[in-house]
């Protein structure tokens, strides 16, 4: 009994954090303010773990949200994914996304030479900035096991200049694609990081501009362009095994890690279920259970955001310097020119 009561703490601390987060995002909704709950959470963490000290009774719960509970919501993502849409939706984007995931890689590498950032901090940045934002970096972070401070660093970078892009991007989709909603939607989807940022920016586009073919192109584009971590994370697991000179039998759980696979599996289960569930009541059922799938997925990863901000020491933050938000900045820039150009070249 006292080894359960003496866990309690740190599951208190982070579940109060998560509801506060979500509570205060709801409120933001309201007033029309989209902020994630995850960056809320973020904030909230790195409040508490910088102004407060955090003492051993929180690290069990904290250390199981960063490691376990993390790559158990990233597994459950995939229920949000049915390979048909991707298959349906056509090659334009899939192009379009690909090409801006190998510039940013381009981009990052030098950057990070010239600057002398690290490798780590360059994969992502990269993955933050080219596939889906806060998610893709704490993927990634897990696998090439950087720093705290680094994801932390990254997270902020990455979620910084997708919230300018929030607000920009809208406009400039409107000005350069005004005859072309759908491809105002897919330069969206393609160059705004975050998936709850997309939603914000397409949601501002629809109601300043009554579009609603730019609203679902921008959210078809981000699902497929999350697809992506089903072959970047165990590529750059692979990468960075063999960089490292890793003993591939010791490293064989790391080349391809349990959540990728349950992604995957769970990917493979909502294809089939929407193809072959055709009853009334068990589709009723059917979309229920991806609506809780999600919402515990969400949960999962709020946990996990929650703990991120408690682990993150700001100082050492400081002590990264201005080139990594540099790295970011070219990265972030470098996907909004790529999408504009090619979409411009096709329209």
């Amino acid at each position: 009994m006292k080894k359960i009561l003496s866990k309690l703490p740190g599951i208190l601390l982070i579940t109060t954090i998560v509801i506060i987060s979500m509570i205060v995002s709801k409120m933001l909704l309201l007033q029309e303010i989209i902020i994630s709950s995850a960056f809320i959470s973020i904030l909230i963490g790195l409040f508490v773990g910088n102004f407060f000290k955090i003492e051993n009774k929180f690290q069990w719960f904290i250390e199981l949200s960063l490691k376990k509970l993390l790559r158990i919501g990233i597994a459950f993502l995939g229920i949000g994914l049915s390979i048909n849409e991707l298959i349906n939706y056509g090659y334009q984007s899939i192009f379009l996304i690909s090409i801006n995931i190998i510039i940013v890689f381009i981009i990052v590498y030098y950057i990070c030479k010239v600057f002398n950032v690290t490798k780590k901090f360059g994969y992502l940045i990269t993955m933050g900035s080219s596939i889906c934002g806060v998610t893709a970096v704490i993927a990634t972070s897990s696998i090439i096991k950087s720093s705290k401070d680094e994801t932390g660093y990254a997270v902020g970078v990455v979620t910084l200049f997708g919230m300018i892009a929030v607000l920009f991007y809208p406009y400039l989709a409107n000005h350069f694609f005004t005859n072309n909603q759908e491809f105002a939607g897919i330069f969206l989807g393609t160059s705004i990081p975050d998936t709850a940022q997309v939603s914000a920016a397409a949601l501002i586009y629809y109601e300043n501009y009554e579009s609603e073919i730019a609203l679902n192109s921008a959210m078809t584009t981000k699902l497929l362009r999350n697809s992506y971590l089903l072959i970047l994370i165990p590529l750059i697991s692979y990468i960075y095994n063999i960089k490292n000179h890793s003993n591939f039998q010791n490293s064989i759980k790391n080349f391809f890690p349990f959540f990728v696979f349950g992604f995957i599996t769970l990917s493979i289960i909502r294809t089939l279920g929407d193809e072959f569930i055709t009853d009334t009541t068990n589709i009723f059922l059917w979309e229920h259970l991806i609506i809780y799938t999600k919402l515990i997925s969400k949960i999962l990863i709020l946990f996990a955001m929650a703990a991120l901000g408690l682990q993150t020491n700001v100082k050492n933050i400081f002590k990264l310097g201005f080139k990594p938000l540099l790295a970011g900045f070219f990265a972030s820039i470098s996907v909004g020119l790529s999408s504009l150009i090619f979409l411009k070249l096709l329209s």
